[in-house]
């Protein structure tokens, strides 16, 4: 059965170091950017810079990276050497490209360095093209397969994860899906079943996962049905070890 009620978001900006989980590399697709924090429609504070710089006011400011957006990047693309009036000629491009009016002749200039988005999507596009899910098998899942092996009823490949959804055991089903970096989320168990049985495999699942270290507090049910995830940070390999033992 494949999972249900999927969390599309590869990462929680509010929950990485930002030193180690956002590298430069990425900073340096920005160019000189234009940024902005937008918390509730509400617009906090709007800066310029280039490197890491929105970044900062995390800590100064006690901003959450979840509410910044770029609004535009790779501005130096208009080069001051190219045209003396570059400073309009980057606010106008920004207008016509922003509000298209119709009288406009020519269309604005390097629209792309106009296209405003959240950092969170920016970041996610910009870490999927690092990992290629569709060359190889990940190292997690080949050195993991014999705790693997006979125990999946599916596994779905897409460019940015990959989701395991095991076979059901006792009425109780493990899945969880791992980003293209290696991290697993959404681990969780669905219970297939109702009424008394419910109860009783509800008690089970976590008597079990008690035996495992993890206590009722880290267990969230999630969605509409009965899914328990796992709420714990942790690695792929424990995740699948875990699993092994209901198994087992």
């Amino acid at each position: 059965m494949l999972i249900e009620d999927q969390i599309t978001d590869m990462i929680d900006l509010r929950n990485v170091q930002l030193n180690t989980s956002i590298p430069m590399e990425f900073w340096q697709t920005l160019g000189q950017y234009v940024y902005a924090y937008i918390k509730d429609g509400k617009w906090l504070y709007v800066g310029k810079g280039n490197g890491n710089r929105a970044s900062q006011h995390v800590q100064t400011k006690g901003y959450d990276l979840d509410d910044l957006y770029i609004i535009a990047k790779n501005l130096e693309r208009f080069n001051a050497e190219d045209k003396q009036d570059w400073q309009s000629f980057i606010l106008e491009s920004f207008l016509i490209n922003r509000y298209t009016p119709s009288d406009n002749r020519v269309s604005g200039h390097y629209k792309d360095c106009f296209e405003m988005a959240k950092f969170s999507e920016l970041f996610n596009v910009y870490k999927a093209s690092q990992n290629d899910n569709f060359e190889s098998l990940p190292e997690w899942y080949v050195s993991n397969y014999s705790k693997i092996k006979g125990r999946l009823n599916v596994v779905e490949i897409k460019s940015d994860q990959i989701i395991l959804s095991y076979s059901t055991r006792e009425q109780i089903q493990p899945s969880f899906w791992v980003t293209a970096s290696g991290e697993p989320k959404n681990f969780r168990f669905a219970i297939w079943t109702d009424g008394d049985k419910l109860e009783y495999r509800k008690d089970q699942l976590f008597t079990f996962l008690k035996s495992c270290g993890i206590m009722p507090e880290n267990i969230e049910k999630t969605g509409s049905r009965e899914f328990y995830e796992v709420k714990s940070d942790l690695s792929v390999d424990t995740v699948i070890d875990i699993i092994d033992q209901f198994f087992s």
